[in-house]
C-alpha cells in the first residue's frame, strides 16, 4: 500500500523537475485536446486555433497541410508550421462577411492537396466547421444529413453565416 502511494508522488516530482529544466512532458498527444477538434473525415480535420505544441501533434497524426481561415498576421504560425515541413495557407475570412471566393479558394487548395490529410482551423472552429461542411456537401463527399450533423455538433450558423452557407450551396448546385 505504501509503495502505491509513492508512485503518483514520484510522477509529480518528475514532471515538476523536468519542467524546471525546460522539458515539457508530452501529455497532450491527441488531437481531441485541440480546441473544438472535429474529425470531419480520414482526410480532413477542423478545430480552433492550435498551440505550437498542438501543431506538432497535428504533424504526428499525419496531416500534411494546415489552412488557417483567420484574418490578420499569421506569420508566427506559418513559421512554426513550415519548420515542421508542413504547408501553410491562409484564407482570411472576415467573420462578418464570408465570401464565395473564400470558399472557392478552399476548394482549390483541397483539390491541390489530393488525398493528403488537411487540418483547417480558425479561432473557435466556427468558420472551419462551416467550410468543412460546405466542402463535404458541395463536392459530394458526404451526405447533407451527415455533414450537417457534424456542423451542428460545433454550432448552428445564423445570420450572415447561414446566408453564406445557402449562397455557396446554391452556387454549387
Amino acid at each position: 500500500m505504501k509503495n502505491t502511494l509513492l508512485i503518483p508522488l514520484y510522477l509529480l516530482l518528475f514532471i515538476l523537475s523536468a519542467s524546471s529544466y525546460g522539458i515539457k512532458p508530452n501529455m497532450d498527444s491527441d488531437l481531441k485536446n485541440i480546441k473544438n477538434f472535429t474529425m470531419i473525415s480520414e482526410r480532413l480535420g477542423s478545430a480552433g486555433m492550435p498551440s505550437e505544441d498542438e501543431i506538432s501533434v497535428i504533424k504526428k497524426k499525419g496531416y500534411k497541410h494546415i489552412i488557417s481561415l483567420l484574418p490578420g498576421d499569421q506569420s508566427e504560425e506559418q513559421g512554426q508550421v513550415n519548420a515542421l515541413k508542413l504547408t501553410f495557407d491562409q484564407i482570411p475570412v472576415d467573420w462578418r462577411n464570408p465570401k464565395l471566393e473564400d470558399f472557392e479558394k478552399f476548394v482549390s487548395l483541397m483539390d491541390e492537396y489530393g488525398s493528403d490529410k488537411v487540418f483547417v482551423h480558425c479561432a473557435m472552429n466556427y468558420r472551419a466547421s462551416a467550410f468543412s461542411y460546405l466542402y463535404q456537401v458541395t463536392q459530394k463527399i458526404e451526405s447533407h444529413e451527415t455533414a450537417e450533423t457534424k456542423l451542428h455538433l460545433m454550432w448552428e450558423p445564423t445570420g450572415e453565416w447561414l446566408d453564406f452557407i445557402n449562397k455557396v450551396k446554391r452556387h454549387y448546385k
